[in-house]
């Protein structure tokens, strides 16, 4: 499977999601087809009726758009998967600053590819959690997490201080959090010196995840 196809749910399953969205919608399988890039209805037809498996990444996100499905419900139930010791998991478009902050990108907007870590990092996690980012930025370096390193984070997982991923007022970060819950507040650290600790409203802070591991890779 190269990196622009993405494995889907079963082809009967994933046509029945398709068609149940667009008749839903009062669409026609010729509506489909012209937002989906087909030639003519048979091709949107064949998906539906389940003679289409792995799809190309840039197809399956065409009817993520079309449909207003979030592209993730596409994913076979069974993934993430394990491979001899390997986890595959998702790996979004979404960047996650080490920085001054990168706006969050719409589930319409996120591009999903996937990429493999060691099972052993998921190790006492529900592995269905787990997602994989690229990092933007500096401000976390004297926590070995440099720009353009992948980092590994647990959706939904709150667990005590550590690094996280966070959402700020849309701008999705990945800092170092502490919690003051007198004042209800959270500090937000940088591995940097040249950045300063925010202090903020613990109403203004959306805790995405917790971040599990990271790892430096060259050209990807």
């Amino acid at each position: 499977m190269t990196k622009d196809e993405i494995k889907t749910m079963t082809p009967k399953t994933f046509g029945q999601k398709i068609k149940k969205k667009r008749v839903e919608l009062g669409m026609t399988l010729e509506d489909l087809a012209k937002l989906t890039g087909y030639n003519s209805a048979n091709g949107v037809a064949r998906v539906e009726n389940g003679y289409v498996g792995t799809l190309p990444l840039s197809k399956a996100k065409a009817f993520s758009d079309a449909l207003h499905i979030p592209i993730e419900e596409f994913f076979d139930v069974s993934y993430p998967t394990y491979r001899s010791g390997i986890l595959t998991i998702p790996f979004i478009s979404q960047k996650l600053s080490a920085g001054m902050g990168i706006e969050h990108l719409s589930d319409a907007d996120m591009e999903v590819e996937k990429i493999d870590i060691l099972a052993s990092m998921a190790k006492g996690l529900d592995k269905s959690t787990l997602v994989a980012a690229k990092v933007k930025g500096d401000s976390m370096i004297d926590a070995n997490i440099n720009s353009g390193d992948i980092a590994i984070f647990s959706r939904g997982l709150i667990n005590g201080e550590g690094i996280y991923v966070i959402n700020y007022f849309g701008d999705v970060l990945i800092k170092r959090i502490t919690f003051d819950p007198k004042k209800n507040e959270v500090s937000i650290i940088s591995a940097n010196k040249n950045y300063p600790v925010k202090i903020a409203d613990a109403n203004d802070v959306l805790v995405l995840g917790k971040v599990i591991g990271w790892f430096h890779i060259e050209n990807y």
